[in-house]
């Protein structure tokens, strides 16, 4: 087998690898049930409900693999998030490789263009003297002469990744094609990859795209006037982009312009005068194919709402961002920051010198100027560093930057291993082989996070919290819902399973959007005083409540707001807290507590039971259950407020909100003691 031949294998190998290998993770670790961070897209994608720009082709392709008979529709929907990581892996391994590639050969100096101007105005003033002149300079000149011919005659396409046959000195075809695997498996296996390629519609189709755009706009640039299919592709990807994730359309948009500027800059990968543009007939192609594109997956929106849906028509205002400001807090942090923190400042700082090694090489300062636009993107507009009931829209954005610091760090470390090589001090060959092996365990690093942040296998607690809130309530029941999250849940069980077309949601935040109020004013006319309440006042009546209590059982979710004489009505059923039309008394309370505590028992077996923490779910209950003992203790019920305290207690694993033993025992012994203060009685 000839060198040639073995390079080829070896390419073709770990391109496969690359691929194969986070895309069979995250099919393991892919959602077999509903999740509270798929809920919107699978209302969204499976239920073809409006809920604003975004999406375009997570809905088509879900509508399509949920044909499959295979699993349920969540897995069917998160094998297309998997799906678009093994083609974003494959795709991210080829421009890594190339970049390494570029970056490894002979580049003119930084002043051999002022001295070959010199040494022709000598020959041309005086052909005597221009004979004792260096002619060193002149080797420059033919490498870069040279080198740009084989390197069109061998190079492909920058989608394609296959090494050239005839690589220039210096350049070991090999060792950039392990490292480019080790940076893509860091990339593909870390928590942020991982955690999107899980669920159905989380942004890792986004990222699919935005890599693709960048593929075909570094052939743009490379072709830039002989290349018209890859204008016009680059157009419509650009469009699919930003039909599916705006944030990471713009975000696309602006690397594949730093591509074609530093691509014209340097001439061509020539390093002389800049290259001529494109003619303007490529450009508009390209801008009407992305239009055409965007058009196309985002014309169904328009009719989307029209559809016959009372019970979630929402119109088109709703957005991923507006969820994201309800979500659970968390810190946004930059991709930097979130490197340094989990893997080290020594990967970042390698990362560091290898993009700086890339720009100062005037062949690999065009493929490295996207990634650094879009680290610079991420560093303005900083993620949050996961959301735990909803997707933050900037998460794409977060992935290719990701994706940009492992480039990095390949770079940096492909540059010292060819600068260990080519010395002569003992132990080199051995340093150099400790320098990739040091890269390797960034890939045992990320994956062992992401195994335990990001698989959802196993995660049933959010089905079970479903069926004991949602599918055990009495036929014909309302529940009047305060969080996003929890309506989008009811909705998304209702879609993917089919469960409780009977049940009446009343979201409170999404009373004004769409057409929701009318259409929940059609199913149910005593609705009428309780939508009228809310537009006047934005809280609900007495009689507002009660009238609607009288024809249904009406289970509510707790707003500190209300008043004390709307709190006389509720009483404990479990996960909700029931209405009824009149007011009730200590001893209803308490007949009512001991059935009222079974549901919330099953759902924190099933926390317990998962092998890996359910925080979405923990924390809905958290919040469920402090409600319900803020309740009851402001009705002066101590035993059963105590209760729900102790039961609280047994989330401290898995609730983000309770951490420490001491302050646990330190809040409950405040709170037993408020409770225990009886309230003053005026004579």
């Amino acid at each position: 087998m000839s060198s040639g031949e073995e390079r080829c294998w070896l390419d073709r190998s770990l391109a496969l690898l690359s691929a194969a290998l986070p895309f069979g993770l995250s099919l393991a670790r892919a959602a077999s049930s509903g999740q509270w961070r798929d809920d919107l897209s699978a209302v969204r994608d499976l239920g073809l409900v409006a809920v604003g720009v975004g999406g375009g082709l997570s809905t088509p392709l879900a509508q399509a693999l949920s044909l499959i008979p295979l699993g349920s529709r969540t897995f069917r929907a998160a094998l297309g998030s998997a799906l678009a990581l093994g083609l974003a892996s494959r795709l991210l391994y080829a421009m890594v490789r190339r970049l390494l590639l570029e970056s490894a050969r002979p580049s003119p100096l930084a002043g051999s263009s002022w001295w070959r101007r010199l040494r022709r105005a000598a020959e041309l003033l005086f052909p005597a003297a221009a004979a004792w002149l260096p002619a060193a300079a002149a080797a420059p000149r033919a490498t870069e002469a040279a080198a740009p011919r084989a390197t069109e005659a061998a190079a492909p396409p920058a989608a394609s990744g296959a090494a050239p046959s005839a690589p220039a000195a210096g350049v070991s075809p090999r060792l950039a094609s392990v490292l480019s695997a080790i940076a893509v498996l860091t990339a593909a296996l870390s928590p942020t990859w991982q955690r999107e390629a899980t669920v159905g519609g989380g942004a890792m189709l986004a990222t699919c795209c935005a890599l693709a755009a960048l593929a075909l706009a570094s052939a743009c640039a490379e072709h830039a006037r002989h290349a018209g299919r890859a204008w016009i592709a680059l157009g419509a990807a650009l469009g699919v982009t930003f039909a599916e994730s705006p944030p990471a359309g713009l975000a696309a948009l602006a690397a594949s312009g730093a591509v074609l500027y530093a691509g014209r800059a340097s001439g061509g990968r020539q390093g002389g005068a800049p290259a001529p543009g494109p003619p303007r007939r490529l450009l508009a192609a390209a801008a009407g194919a992305g239009v055409l594109a965007a058009a196309l997956l985002l014309a169904p929106l328009v009719l989307r709402p029209l559809a016959p849906r009372a019970w979630a028509d929402i119109g088109r205002a709703l957005t991923a961002g507006s969820l994201a400001a309800l979500d659970v807090a968390s810190a946004r942090t930059t991709a930097l920051a979130a490197w340094s923190r989990e893997i080290g400042v020594v990967s970042l700082i390698i990362a560091a010198a290898g993009m700086a090694i890339a720009l100062l090489r005037p062949r690999a300062r065009w493929l490295a100027a996207p990634f650094l636009v879009l680290l610079a993107l991420d560093t303005l507009l900083p993620a949050r560093a996961a959301g735990v009931l909803s997707a933050d829209p900037l998460t794409p954005l977060r992935s290719l930057a990701v994706a940009a610091i492992a480039a990095g760090s390949a770079l940096g470390a492909h540059a010292a291993v060819r600068a260990l090589l080519g010395t002569r001090v003992p132990f080199a060959r051995s340093g150099a082989a400790l320098l990739v092996v040091f890269q390797m365990t960034l890939v045992a690093l990320t994956s062992e996070e992401a195994g335990f942040a990001a698989d959802r296998s196993e995660q049933a607690a959010a089905e079970v919290w479903t069926d004991e809130a949602y599918g055990s309530l009495d036929p014909r029941s309302a529940i009047l819902v305060r969080s996003p999250a929890i309506a989008w849940r009811v909705w998304a069980a209702r879609i993917t399973r089919g469960e409780r077309p009977d049940v009446l949601v009343i979201p409170i935040p999404l009373l004004d959007r769409g057409q929701v109020a009318a259409s929940l004013l059609e199913d149910e006319r005593k609705l009428a005083p309780l939508l009228r309440d809310f537009a006047l006042a934005g809280e609900p009546g007495e009689f507002a409540l009660s009238t609607l209590a009288d024809v249904r059982p009406l289970h509510v979710e707790i707003d500190p707001r209300w008043s004390k004489k709307l709190l006389g009505h509720l009483n404990v059923a479990g996960v909700w807290l029931e209405y009824a039309p009149q007011p009730l008394g200590a001893s209803d309370r308490k007949l009512a507590t001991a059935q009222s505590i079974v549901p919330l028992r099953r759902v924190l077996e099933a926390l317990s039971a998962a092998a890996v923490p359910d925080t979405s779910t923990a924390a809905v209950l958290a919040s469920t259950m402090r409600g319900q003992s803020d309740v009851v203790s402001l009705l002066g019920e101590r035993v059963v407020a105590q209760s729900f305290l102790d039961r609280l207690g047994e989330l401290a694993q898995e609730d983000p909100f309770v951490s420490g033993g001491p302050r646990r025992r330190a809040v409950a012994g405040i709170r037993q003691a408020f409770i225990a203060r009886r309230p003053v009685r005026r004579r």
